[in-house]
């Protein structure tokens, strides 16, 4: 079995005739709480489907018990709750302006909130659900969800396995050429940390004073035992045959036979596709998951998913900054490695950004004045590369940005 070719197939021949033209997708996630205080009510939030379906949105996927779990309308966008009716999800079809899925956005967003709050609860704008910890977890009734539980009480290094319930992201889906590729998933890669002084948003809930506490919980799960699925994206990519490896070096954990998910101990793509014992299909690589900062998709996405998700003012920050940063993309290389060569920057990527979540003292990557004056210009780059684009997005990008730095 060709393994390299299998992962070509996936994840690299959907990049193949697009452009780095700014097409963009966005996901937004945010933690359904009880203004009260304590739990919320799974039955009253599970009936925002019937709501929208009510106002002639679709039915896109049921629940294994038939339930509307996503729903979709004519634009493409959905409306779900990822894992657990915790944690609600707007996710925004792939368009040509970030500016017109923030419209939409806001267009949902308003009867969401409407519906809730009628029940004493409200979606809050951050990355940690503020109500934890000794919340229920409502699992959403969805088989890959249901795999995902199973797995990840197989046990980690923290133990507390249904964190997923209580995680809010903002993940950026960017169109990139294939021949661009490795230059953007490189640079957005190094610029983990920056991402993570700016849109840090999830507090711990343990009282260790982190800024970020999503990497942590997702890194030292059962995720962490399945090679490079999780975490931060280390080394420098010069072609599409450097990321053919790297993805060689991730694992597998599940897959699909007569219908039903089984896991199995973690194992690298390579070792299960190329050993008979295994007994590995071609397909099999559809059940692959990845929860890594910086990703591949097999929609032919660059998926930018280690934002935090942000107060609602600010919901669009992250996607707008990255956005921007790919469209400036070589101005962008060019700041970050003259930061990296004037600070002596040996670290990896990985301990950048845990400097940052842990919110050690920002001076161990360099002194705090070029600290501010990189994240400046990047936002700088940003901005002017959106404005040249002429679809007023860069206004998504919040001035006092660095007050959060």
């Amino acid at each position: 079995m060709n393994v390299r070719e299998i992962i070509y197939n996936k994840f690299f021949r959907p990049f193949e005739g697009k452009t780095t033209a700014g097409r963009v997708g966005v996901e937004l996630e945010f933690p359904l709480v009880n203004k009260s205080g304590g739990d919320i009510d799974p039955a009253y939030a599970a009936g925002v489907m019937e709501h929208f379906l009510k106002k002639g949105w679709r039915v896109a996927l049921e629940g294994t018990g038939g339930e509307p779990l996503f729903i979709e309308n004519g634009d493409g966008d959905c409306l779900s709750f990822d894992n657990s009716y915790n944690n609600f999800e707007f996710s925004l079809n792939h368009s040509a302006s970030l500016a017109e899925l923030e419209r939409r956005f806001r267009e949902y967003l308003s009867p969401v909130q409407e519906y809730f709050r009628a029940g004493g609860m409200e979606l809050r704008g951050r990355g940690t659900n503020p109500n934890m910890p000794g919340l229920s977890v409502f699992h959403v009734p969805f088989a890959t969800y249901d795999m995902v539980r199973d797995y990840l009480r197989t046990g980690g290094e923290h133990g507390i396995e249904d964190f997923p319930a209580f995680l809010s992201s903002v993940q950026t889906h960017l169109d990139v050429n294939l021949d661009d590729l490795p230059a953007a998933y490189t640079l957005f890669a190094r610029l983990d940390f920056v991402r993570a002084m700016l849109f840090a948003n999830s507090p711990d809930w343990e009282g260790r004073g982190w800024r970020l506490f999503r990497d942590y919980l997702w890194e030292k799960s059962a995720f962490g035992r399945c090679p490079n699925i999780t975490g931060k994206v280390d080394g420098s990519f010069a072609s599409v045959d450097d990321l053919t490896d790297y993805f060689l070096k991730k694992g597998m954990f599940n897959r699909i036979r007569d219908g039903k998910y089984e896991t199995f101990a973690p194992v690298g793509i390579r070792e299960y596709f190329e050993n008979p014992a295994y007994d590995a299909e071609p397909d099999d690589i559809d059940c692959y998951l990845s929860f890594k900062s910086v990703e591949l998709t097999c929609r032919g996405t660059l998926e930018v998913r280690g934002d935090c998700a942000q107060p609602f003012d600010r919901a669009f920050a992250p996607p707008a900054f990255n956005l921007g940063v790919l469209c400036a993309m070589e101005e962008a290389k060019t700041v970050t490695d003259e930061f990296f060569a004037e600070n002596h920057i040996t670290a990896s990527n990985t301990e950048l950004r845990n400097i940052v979540c842990e919110n050690r003292d920002m001076e161990l990557i360099a002194p705090l004045p070029r600290l501010e004056r990189l994240t400046s210009d990047l936002l700088d780059l940003a901005r002017e590369a959106l404005v040249r684009r002429g679809m007023g997005e860069e206004r998504l990008i919040p001035q006092d940005c660095l007050q959060t730095f």
